[in-house]
């Protein structure tokens, strides 16, 4: 018997949570319903905000990595054309050497040629006094001679006879 009067004290504690939970449904299932819908809410709003930041934060990583590829190709642009600026410089320059190397390689021709042509003049005078030198010692040496000094008189008595 004791057996069964623990059965119906348990069935008895059961009806009687049965009922609780009826009373506490029936009263508050308006605020339990609410807060369980707030509770959801609150969950998928949490959700569906981090989702949107997600796709926020994947398209703004797509833009950055465009970006990023832009500037990478516009940095290998400017560097090309830095190549090729520091080139037709390097260009320029080696044409404005090579200008300036053939005009002074005219001047020093054409310094050279009036040089070479003044030597040539010093000599030639140079040469023109020795000349004259040699000639009058070899004329002074020769009118020593007594016969060449008679013949120029000779001579020279000839001329102005034919000039009178």
């Amino acid at each position: 018997m004791a057996e069964g009067h623990h059965t119906i004290e348990l069935v008895w504690k059961g009806l009687n949570i049965l009922l609780f939970l009826a009373i506490v449904y029936y009263f508050g299932r308006k605020h339990i319903s609410q807060a369980f819908e707030g509770f959801f809410s609150k969950l998928t709003e949490g959700l569906e905000s981090s989702e949107r930041e997600l796709k926020e934060a994947k398209e703004t990583l797509e833009r950055a990595k465009a970006e990023y590829e832009d500037a990478k190709r516009r940095h290998r642009e400017q560097i090309e054309l830095a190549k090729q600026t520091a080139q037709q410089m390097k260009e320029e320059e080696l044409k404005k050497v090579e200008e300036i190397a053939s005009r002074i390689k005219e001047k020093a021709k054409e310094t050279i040629e009036l040089e070479t042509k003044k030597a040539k003049e010093e000599l030639l005078r140079f040469g023109m006094r020795q000349a004259k030198e040699l000639a009058l010692q070899r004329l002074f040496q020769d009118f020593e001679n007594p016969d060449i000094q008679k013949k120029y008189a000779e001579k020279m008595l000839r001329k102005l006879e034919v000039q009178k």
